[in-house]
């Protein structure tokens, strides 16, 4: 798995998450600009997965807080959520009806 390979593995929360997460840790960000764009489509796919108790909710924050820090990520499509998400201070305690609610926010 390269490194494209294991950010989309990362961002989707896929099967080999953690063989991607160690592939991300051990290479270095070049200033290559981003070489991953996580779609509202992946976003959803994530958020639908907690709301069935597939992925934990301080998952999902830790999730949301490093696609915030990549620069090799391009989270701009959904920035909205990934900041509600990644930010409980201004945001609120994360819980299953916002997850609810950003769901049916961003289905429309």
């Amino acid at each position: 798995m390269n490194r494209a390979q294991a950010l989309a593995e990362f961002a989707s929360f896929g099967k080999q998450k953690d063989e991607a997460i160690s592939i991300i840790v051990a290479s270095t960000i070049n200033n290559q600009g981003p070489i991953y764009v996580l779609t509202l489509i992946t976003v959803l796919d994530v958020l639908t997965r907690c709301q069935a108790d597939e992925i934990d909710l301080d998952d999902l924050e830790m999730w949301a807080n490093v696609i915030e820090s990549r620069s090799d990520i391009d989270y701009s499509a959904v920035e909205g959520v990934i900041y509600a998400l990644s930010n409980s201070e201004q945001m609120g305690n994360l819980d299953k009806s916002k997850v609810a609610r950003l769901i049916e926010l961003f289905k429309a």
